[in-house]
């Protein structure tokens, strides 16, 4: 999406656009379908944050959107009158095609437990997927297909991967009958719950994954922080409660009534976990690392992918941060003294993406080149790869008590340079999409901070 538009769709929603950039974003809302798209997941977005939705009506179809319907609506109207119609027109069009797909209608003032902050080719049974900014009410969902993130007003994200059935109790709590989910709970949602026929499952403040088996048998993993795992009552039998740890997993099934420490295994969580931290997609050589407690840059050497690392969430940097990278386009080389600036109190996420090579095989000394794509869920504000840059930004987003090895400057191709063996970085212009093309010398490793737009 082109960014002045995005910029007019964000001063239209929160009422900051003149009756100018009104005028110009009604023309792009009347003749692009792209843009009414993303003008509606904004506004979906905006109503969820808000934790209401409008009531709707249901006379109104896309295709009655077209300036004659306005202008006829609102005659002698102002810019701004004629816009605050066309964006219900747009509004109740988005309403009817979210009730089509089985949408629940909440009244305005009732809490909904969640919202679905992203999607990656999800699907009901019905073989409706499911949109970003839905809000869920409490009762069953089903996902047949893909990963859906469900984002609760208590503060928990959850990524739920199909074939998966699970009831939303509320903004607290939710039971999985089976299906596999991973879950992030902050501070704030501390005590978040996880039900299934075996174990019940409360968050001490950390990051966990949970699955059911076709069998009803319950598997635990604990990426980080703790949690508790006790087993339902059954007549007259105690009731066994288990605490789990970082690197610790559990596995329990509703016939034996048990909980059993079992060798920790993440691999059946890979899917989730990468979207559970906000990564919607990868391609090529990318590897997402598993979560555990070995999770950190120096141990993961690697010659043919470029590895993901989840650094920092939510940081408040505190200080300007200088990035080698803001704008989309092409990554090419600039003084220390030239870098863009980001301001000290934009809130951000860290991830850290890496190449390092070792000597294998019968060429040990291979040059080796990868190359992969990544998109990420939210807006990509900067990019850092310059050593200097690298080591000073470790100090406000680097994981504490980790050791990180020693970063080295990617090498892009000098202008005008036709050979062949440089490293290539382009942000594309979603602004959320990074494409890498890495080569490096074993012994050697290149290394790319990226920080992602987190909201306040």
């Amino acid at each position: 999406m082109n960014q002045t538009i995005e910029a007019l769709i964000d001063k239209a929603i929160n009422e900051t656009a003149s009756q100018e950039e009104l005028l110009k974003l009604e023309e792009h809302l009347l003749s692009d379908s792209l843009v009414r798209e993303r003008y509606l997941h904004a506004v979906n977005m905006h109503a969820a944050l808000r934790r209401q939705f409008v009531s709707r009506p249901e006379s109104i179809a896309p295709e009655s959107i077209t300036r004659e319907s306005i202008t006829r609506e609102l005659p002698g109207r102002s810019h701004l009158g004629k816009f605050a119609a066309l964006s219900i027109v747009v509004a109740c069009a988005a309403c009817l095609m979210l009730i089509a797909g089985a949408f629940p209608i909440v009244s305005r003032t009732r809490q909904v437990p969640a919202v679905i902050a992203e999607t990656v080719g999800a699907y009901r049974d019905s073989g409706v997927a499911y949109v970003s900014g839905e809000l869920l009410d409490s009762g069953p969902m089903t996902v047949s297909r893909g990963i859906v993130r469900l984002d609760f007003s208590s503060g928990a994200s959850v990524a739920v991967e199909g074939p998966a059935q699970l009831d939303l109790v509320d903004e607290m709590r939710l039971v999985l009958h089976r299906g596999v989910v991973t879950a992030t709970v902050p501070e704030s949602a501390s005590g978040f719950v996880i039900d299934t026929d075996s174990a019940h499952v409360v968050d001490l403040g950390t990051a966990f994954g949970v699955s059911v088996s076709h069998a009803g048998q319950t598997d635990v993993c604990v990426f980080e922080g703790e949690v508790e795992v006790s087993t339902p009552p059954v007549g007259r039998e105690s009731q066994q409660t288990q605490l789990l740890r970082e690197g610790e997993a559990i596995r329990s099934s509703k016939a034996s009534n048990s909980i059993d420490s079992v060798a920790f295994e993440s691999s059946q969580f890979e899917n989730t976990w990468p979207v559970s931290s906000g990564v919607l997609q990868t391609t090529g050589a990318i590897r997402f690392v598993k979560p555990g407690p070995e999770f950190h840059p120096g141990n993961y050497q690697d010659n043919e992918n470029i590895v993901v690392f989840p650094e920092r969430e939510n940081v408040l940097p505190g200080e300007e941060v200088r990035v080698d990278m803001v704008d989309p386009g092409v990554y090419a080389k600039s003084p220390y003294r030239e870098k863009r600036r980001l301001p000290s109190d934009q809130r951000v996420t860290s991830y850290l993406l890496q190449l390092d090579a070792y000597p294998e095989g019968k060429n040990p000394d291979r040059r080796r080149s990868v190359r992969g794509q990544i998109t990420f869920a939210n807006p990509i504000v900067g990019v850092i790869t310059m050593d200097r840059l690298l080591r000073e930004s470790e100090v406000i987003f680097g994981v504490p008590d980790v050791s990180y090895p020693s970063p080295r400057t990617i090498e892009p191709r000098p202008a005008g340079d036709q050979r062949r063996g440089f490293d290539s970085l382009t942000l594309a212009a979603d602004r959320r999409t990074l494409l890498i093309e890495l080569q490096e010398n074993p012994g050697h490793l290149d290394q790319v901070r990226v920080l992602i737009e987190t909201g306040n």
